[in-house]
């Protein structure tokens, strides 16, 4: 069982750094499941078994690092906010090539931004207890991930010139004080 898991895991990994080199070369709509498979060494079959869509794999690559995060911190979703921003901000900081393909990518930009989503959701509800389905608590929600969303949105497009812990600092000043007054 550890084998096909690790071998899944490969497989995954290959197709993924085939999709990231062919990101290099040309615009993702151009890029076809063909070319993908090609360049990972992996057969149609092997893609379509493992992935619904193109997008799909950047989702799992999310969804592996979230994996390996709770294995790193079992009690991580038990943290202040201010630790879950620090994870963000560092993993952001640690993919800026695969952030800066999103975000120039409407296609992956959306199914990221649904898949962060519905994280949140399932941390908050898991961890913070909270109603989203009380509509006051869910737009909260959705304003503070907006928020969050568009400074780091803006960081990926000026290249990164601020550190993490910059970021990092203005958000939680944000957070504690208006700038409105």
């Amino acid at each position: 069982m550890v084998k096909k898991k690790k071998s899944n895991q490969f497989l995954r990994s290959c197709i993924f750094e085939a999709l990231m080199i062919l990101l290099q070369q040309k615009k993702y709509d151009d890029i076809t499941v063909s070319e993908i498979t090609s360049k990972a060494g992996v057969s149609r079959m092997t893609y379509y078994r493992t992935y619904s869509s193109k997008e799909d794999i950047v989702i799992q690559h999310f969804k592996e690092m979230v994996t390996e995060l709770k294995e790193k911190d079992p009690e991580i979703g038990n943290q202040p906010y201010e630790v879950w921003y620090k994870v963000l901000l560092d993993f952001v900081y640690s993919e800026q090539e695969l952030m800066a393909y999103i975000l120039r990518t409407p296609v992956l930009a959306n199914a990221c931004e649904s898949f962060l989503l519905d994280l949140g959701q399932y941390c908050l509800r898991k961890y913070r207890d909270l109603d989203l389905d009380d509509p006051y608590v869910l737009n909260w929600v959705m304003y503070k991930a907006g928020a969050f969303s568009f400074v780091v949105s803006r960081w990926i497009k000026n290249g990164f010139k601020e550190t993490p812990e910059k970021i990092l600092e203005w958000i939680v000043h944000y957070e504690n004080e208006s700038v409105f007054g």
